[in-house]
């Protein structure tokens, strides 16, 4: 297993061993370069299933969707606040087999009383855009790729990388004296510990 020192970004969350599957491998170039050579794999993400999950950040704000589907924030809720604003504040977090597994792929949507919502990343803007996360993705729709990190010692705190730009993660970002938005951020380490959240499979199964 690689050390910290190998990877800067381990030191923000634990490192995962996944099994590859070798006769799943879709090669569609070879590459020789000095001497050495490398296989070009088709990289590709394969729906296995989803989870309902109550995300908070490390103050406890619970996530919650508004402005049509738009934006995502962070507000004070008790539990039957939380159930009375569902469904935006249940979160469907969709997991993906990867051709060659780097870690726990995922995409979060939410499905409101009209429309469904995929998070995207793209471009490095982070919002909501209407649709629900695809069940197969082969090089288009990378945007809505998170790789979900657990934090050592916590089975239930965990950070969101981006799949397209690694050095980014969700985070909380406090805007005005009451406002707590969702945001993407460059690094995923600060006092306050904003790129941490931590995920609650409270609400009902979404069937797969």
């Amino acid at each position: 297993m690689a050390t910290s020192a190998d990877h800067p970004v381990a030191a923000c969350a634990a490192e995962m061993n996944f099994d590859l599957n070798l006769n799943s491998i879709d090669i569609v170039d070879l590459d020789l370069r000095d001497n050495t050579l490398y296989l070009i794999v088709k990289q590709e993400f394969n729906k296995l299933g989803n989870h309902c999950a109550i995300l908070r950040n490390m103050k406890g704000r619970v996530l919650v969707i508004v402005k049509g589907g738009k934006m995502a924030v962070f507000e004070e809720m008790s539990d039957s606040e939380i159930t009375a604003n569902a469904p935006r504040t249940q979160f469907i977090i969709q997991h993906y087999k990867e051709t060659l597994p780097k870690g726990l792929a995922v995409a979060i949507s939410v499905k409101t009383e009209k429309k469904t919502y995929t998070l995207s990343c793209k471009d490095k803007k982070l919002h909501f855009k209407e649709s629900a996360a695809p069940d197969k993705i082969d090089g288009k729709e990378q945007d809505v790729l998170f790789y979900q990190e657990r934090i050592p010692g916590h089975d239930d705190k965990m950070q969101f990388k981006s799949f397209l730009y690694p050095e980014y993660y969700l985070a909380c970002k406090q805007e005005k004296k009451s406002i707590f938005k969702l945001i993407l951020k460059k690094g995923c380490q600060d006092e306050e510990g904003s790129t941490k959240f931590v995920v609650r499979y409270e609400c009902k199964k979404i069937g797969s």
